[in-house]
């Protein structure tokens, strides 16, 4: 698993322990913050397979 791979797996599950603490345990409800980690979880995820794509066609 390369790099780019292996950090957004890793943004998901940041993303899914920060959801279940705050909406379980926390006992919080899903607001404009957590809307807009998603947002900026998905872009960033989305600028990794991009990166991994770039990588591949360079090589």
């Amino acid at each position: 698993m390369n790099k780019y791979h292996r950090s957004s797996l890793q943004l998901i599950f940041i993303i899914a322990i920060t959801l279940i603490l705050s909406t379980y345990w926390l006992d919080l409800k899903i607001g404009y913050g957590i809307v807009f980690l998603f947002v900026a979880v998905g872009y960033t995820i989305y600028l990794n397979f991009k990166a991994s794509k770039n990588k591949e066609d360079e090589e």
